[in-house]
């Protein structure tokens, strides 16, 4: 099961109306932008196509194996990830996750609503939007199930910056910046202060 609450956004008025009508067909999608390109699949079968984050994409169907942990969201800046569960996936696409680099890239989690008729209604809303973490893969003979953990955003809060006042640290934002060449001679550098030299 999944379990969501939408908060106060900018929501469509038609999605609005949908979400509190008597009848709900919500479905749900995952981005993953991985090093090689991104992934993008959705909780139903085949590929469907909609707008999600500004551009129309295309989401491969994953059926009923698709699990997302709940969303918890609060007015604090409290750092809550997710982990996604995706199933039926083909050995080809996870020998692309495998082989790339995934790690602290974005992943995204989309909420869509289908009409009656089954198309999708505009637009699709951001569930969460955080920084791939850890992927454990459950590998079958023909499919697998990936599970991949989501950190909010707000971890980088608490993350050390490892930068130091040096002209290398420096030169990686600013190559041309000498302004922290002489640092390395303050280092055993005696300062006279306060009384009268020769």
């Amino acid at each position: 099961k999944t379990y969501f609450r939408i908060m106060a956004r900018d929501i469509t008025t038609a999605f609005n109306n949908a979400i509190k009508s008597d009848v709900v067909r919500p479905i749900f999608a995952i981005e993953l932008e991985i090093s090689d390109g991104t992934l993008r699949f959705w909780s139903g079968y085949g590929n469907l196509t909609m707008t999600a984050g500004g551009s129309s994409k295309v989401f491969l169907g994953t059926g009923d194996l698709l699990n997302i942990s709940p969303v918890e969201e609060t007015t604090s800046l409290k750092m809550s990830g997710i982990t996604v569960s995706m199933g039926g996936i083909k050995s080809s696409l996870i020998s692309s996750i495998l082989s790339a680099q995934y790690t602290n890239r974005t992943g995204t989690v989309y909420m869509g609503l289908f009409d009656a008729s089954k198309n999708v209604i505009a637009d699709v809303y951001t569930l969460f939007q955080g920084k791939m973490d850890v992927a454990n893969i459950q590998e079958g003979p023909e499919t697998s199930v990936i599970q991949m953990n989501i950190e909010s955003r707000l971890v980088q809060f608490d993350m050390p910056l490892n930068r130091m006042y040096t002209l290398e640290d420096a030169q990686i934002d600013f190559p041309n910046d000498v302004g922290l060449e002489f640092i390395p001679d303050l280092q055993d550098k005696e300062v006279v202060w306060g009384k009268q030299t020769q």
